[in-house]
């Protein structure tokens, strides 16, 4: 039954990401539409002391493809014929279907784009580390994971045996501790694992605790928000753009608004539209729970491996993607914590007029 209710969430995540597709040519005025930053001067001339010496390996790995592509194009069917002669004959023959063929194209498959595998792996080792430490005081690590025990009792969180994580990034924005991963989640099903989860989590840890447990979920429709399973009740907002991308829940109405602030709300659509244009995605939902913000962003894709191997390594325009992201998510939190500063010096201001006119 439960993966029932997945496969029902995911496809309408798949609708959901159709029709923003379609409305985002004509968003209304309430958000504008993000731009790439810039690059600095010199984080480009740092890149591209690395950049030039891949060009080679990019140039070996290309070749090494396409005439593993020729070969597999000469020979393919001569491996694929006779296992697909094997599925036949098991077909005919009652017994538990083959697959034979299917696993030998994929191998084929598999075979043929390894080398590309390989450079993108090579380019994001060599490339990432440089380039967020000149975008900020992040670290960067292939094949770690965040810390899922911090949030593991968040709603948002899915249920899972399993995890394979890559592309780990912490850091610190003015002394506001966050991680970011790209993460699959699998749980065991009776003939093999389903995916519960798989797109990027970023963890915020902030200096203060929230006064309310909100949720922020991607708006399915009526029957999807109903088979969600959060249980809190829903807050509505004035933004008709977060309206129609999102459901907001809160035991606290008044609090869930101050929360998501028109500056809070206008990063959370840029991010997630970041994250639906460069990896595939379906949306983001974020948690704010005790001082930890939750954020979920599924997609089919993967959001550091959109280096072309076709294209000459100093060609640079896929870089700014990832200074976006951080910007985006590093805009988020100082936004967090700027709102948090405001209310808490609105409150002295209060409690100093108040022990006045008590004085007075």
């Amino acid at each position: 039954m439960s993966q029932l209710l997945y496969s029902l969430k995911q496809g309408f995540e798949a609708l959901k990401s159709i029709r923003n597709h379609i409305v985002e040519a004509n968003l209304p005025a309430d958000f504008p539409r993000p731009e790439l930053p810039p690059i600095s001067e010199e984080a480009k001339a740092a890149l591209l002391q690395l950049l030039e010496p891949l060009e080679a390996y990019r140039i070996e790995k290309l070749e090494t493809k396409l005439s593993r592509k020729k070969w597999a194009k000469r020979l393919g069917w001569l491996l694929c014929l006779p296992a697909l002669v094997v599925d036949l004959m098991s077909l005919a023959s009652n017994s538990d279907p083959s697959i034979l063929s299917l696993i030998v194209l994929a191998g084929i498959l598999m075979w043929v784009q390894l080398p590309e595998i390989q450079f993108k792996r090579h380019y994001k080792n060599k490339i990432l580390p440089v380039l967020l430490d000149k975008l900020g005081d992040y670290l960067y690590s292939p094949d770690s994971c965040v810390n899922l025990d911090a949030v593991a009792d968040f709603e948002l969180m899915p249920s899972f045996s399993k995890k394979e994580a890559e592309d780990h990034i912490r850091g610190k924005v003015e002394d506001v501790s966050f991680e970011f991963c790209e993460l699959t989640l699998k749980s065991r099903g009776s003939k093999s694992d389903k995916i519960q989860f798989k797109g990027g989590v970023v963890i915020i840890s902030m200096p203060f605790h929230f006064e309310s447990h909100t949720i922020v979920s991607q708006d399915y429709g009526s029957l999807g928000n109903a088979i969600s399973g959060i249980k809190q009740p829903r807050v509505k907002l004035e933004s008709v753009t977060f309206e129609a991308m999102f459901e907001v829940y809160s035991h606290d109405q008044h609090y869930a608004r101050y929360l998501l602030s028109p500056a809070v709300m206008e990063r959370l659509v840029e991010l997630e539209q970041l994250f639906r244009k460069t990896a595939r995605g379906s949306g983001i939902s974020i948690e704010f729970k005790n001082n930890t913000v939750l954020i979920m962003a599924s997609y089919f894709g993967n959001l550091f491996d959109n280096v072309d191997i076709n294209l000459p390594t100093q060609d640079m325009s896929k870089i700014p993607l990832l200074q976006q992201e951080l910007v985006l998510i590093t805009s988020i939190i100082k936004q967090l914590k700027l709102d948090y500063l405001a209310a808490q010096n609105v409150a002295a201001q209060k409690m100093h007029a108040r022990m006045e006119t008590l004085a007075s």
